[in-house]
């Protein structure tokens, strides 16, 4: 669907979509043009990224006011518009949802472990061999009540966003339970490494039938 597409391709337009829905979200502030940032008001840490990218490029972690510049640089490279974000503390998990309307297939949680940095699957030199820092679990290694939340806090952003198709939904589980949006990937992968079809067949829904339903709704609208 080309406007949730847009919505979710900016990263500060989700974001108050989402708030506007009752959906947590990060604290965040959004950078236009060659405006400056205000280093000693932010909490740190955070997460400085391009507005409207994706695959983690341009996106630094910064843990002290000292690092604000360069990492706000190095957004630009890849688009004027920048989103600074409060870190969120918890598990980086994701949840593939298929289908338009009422009439959703919702795959299994998963889960990523890092190890150090944040996930960049797609920068990796062989992404097909996994990533470098990061595991990636299907299903999701938490409890099925969390698991069930995680599906339906999903469903709800998939909704919300008008999300037509297919959207891989990227959430924050905190330690105190609250699920946080990450962002909405509304043309995920279907790689061999890629999470969306991994996380469907784990729920039962192998590719040659994933592809045929995708067909089927396409074609159906």
């Amino acid at each position: 669907d080309i406007q949730s597409s847009a919505i979710c391709m900016d990263k500060s337009l989700a974001y108050v979509v989402a708030k506007n829905a009752g959906i947590d979200t990060p604290a965040f502030s959004v950078l236009d043009g060659a405006a400056a940032a205000a280093p000693d008001e932010l909490a740190y840490p955070v997460f400085v990224k391009p507005a409207r990218s994706g695959s983690s490029f341009g996106v630094t972690r910064v843990d002290c006011a000292d690092g604000l510049d360069a990492a706000i640089s190095a957004a630009r490279e890849y688009d004027g518009k920048v989103v600074i974000e409060q870190a969120i503390l918890g598990t980086e998990v994701g949840c593939a949802v298929l289908g338009d309307g009422s009439e959703l297939i919702v795959g299994e949680v998963d889960q990523i472990t890092l190890r150090h940095g944040i996930f960049r699957i797609h920068q990796e030199v062989e992404p097909e061999k996994g990533s470098e820092n990061a595991v990636v679990t299907v299903p999701a290694n938490l409890p099925q009540e969390q698991r069930e939340r995680i599906r339906a806090t999903a469903k709800s952003i998939y909704l919300a966003f008008g999300c037509k198709g297919l959207s891989r939904v990227d959430m924050f589980l905190q330690e105190d339970g609250r699920i946080v949006l990450n962002e909405v990937n509304t043309l995920p992968g279907f790689t061999t490494y890629s999470r969306y079809p991994r996380m469907m067949a784990a729920a039962g829904l192998g590719l040659p039938e994933l592809i045929d339903r995708l067909i089927s709704s396409s074609m159906a609208r």
